[in-house]
């Protein structure tokens, strides 16, 4: 266990020993998993009609906004071109997620923490998975399965959010709500009348059309608003190396940009593209920590005073001084 100084207290201690995460000699640390596609189970089938609900919005607005509105202006069709380029990012960010396996246990990290008693203990079995679970991983009720950096069930994508598919979770907010305020934005100024809620008499739409317009104008006005403070919350998560489940988690705080990459990965033009590139930096079982103490020992009696430990560098210096 991380040994603190002599001016932490109990409570401190507490908090700090059970993050320590160490791996065995013998195991060099966990390359990241290639993408796989999310195993289905039962409760996600039973509420995959979401994914309907999602694609009936895009339709209420795809029909009002570029099928039946006039377009006879460089600018009105500029307006088209950026709500396909938003919409089509806002798709692929959604079946990204949905479709992404989020993460579950290594099989040779388990069974090399099953080897060793002494890493046994300093693991705790999942008593439903039969898993020892990595730091930071939870176990999720609706999937069955051990979830890495768990963030949370959302039954909007009929998918746990973790470590492999949060950037796309991110990103589909980003575009959702990106998507929606530019229709509201340039459609609703120019063909609603306002005053009367109603489509402007001059597009001489039927009720019909008319309706579905209003409609989509509504969900897209409430989608906006609250997707401003919702997907803040999750940006600033992010940033702050947080999740919905650990909430204030200060000892993987390292700062905002190596934050940042922990969920989108090292490559800045591949930020803001739904596509997995080089993948989240880490493999979502070993993780830096910021330690609040100023010094620590680890498992071989070195004294580490940067402040920043992580199980794979532990492993480096323990069988570097092996082969010497």
């Amino acid at each position: 266990h991380p040994q603190t100084g002599g001016m932490e207290s109990s409570d401190s201690r507490s908090r700090i020993d059970p993050i320590a995460s160490y791996q065995p000699d013998f195991v060099p640390p966990m390359p990241a998993a290639a993408q796989h596609c999310s195993p289905c189970n039962r409760y996600r089938i039973l509420i995959s009609p979401m994914f309907g609900v999602v694609c009936g919005i895009i339709a209420i607005n795809y029909g009002p906004y570029v099928l039946w509105s006039p377009r006879s202006t460089i600018l009105s069709w500029f307006e088209v071109a950026v709500f396909h380029l938003l919409l089509t990012l806002l798709v692929v960010s959604y079946c990204q997620c949905v479709f992404t396996d989020p993460g579950t246990v290594p099989r040779e990290w388990h069974e090399a923490i099953a080897a060793d008693t002494n890493l046994c203990l300093q693991h705790r079995l999942c008593a439903k998975s039969g898993l020892h679970r990595p730091l930071r991983s939870h176990y999720c009720s609706v999937t069955k399965r051990v979830v890495l950096n768990m963030d949370h069930f959302c039954p909007w994508v009929v998918n746990t959010v973790g470590f492999y598919n949060r950037k796309y979770f991110v990103l589909f907010l980003l575009y959702t709500l990106l998507t929606c305020t530019w229709v509201v934005a340039t459609f609703a100024l120019r063909y609603m009348d306002l005053q009367r809620l109603m489509v402007a008499r001059s597009l001489r739409w039927p009720a019909s059309r008319s309706m579905i317009a209003l409609m989509a104008m509504l969900t897209d006005a409430t989608l906006a608003l609250m997707l401003l403070f919702f997907g803040a919350f999750h940006v600033r998560m992010v940033l702050t190396n947080e999740t919905t489940i650990e909430g204030f988690s200060p000892h993987f705080d390292l700062g905002a940009r190596r934050n940042w990459e922990q969920v989108f990965g090292n490559n800045p033009w591949l930020w803001f593209l739904p596509m997995r590139g080089d993948g989240p930096a880490g493999n979502g079982v070993q993780w830096p920590m910021h330690l609040t103490t100023a010094a620590r020992r680890s498992d071989t009696g070195e004294l580490v005073e940067d402040g920043l430990a992580d199980s794979a560098k532990l492993l480096d210096r323990q069988s570097s001084s092996e082969e010497e």
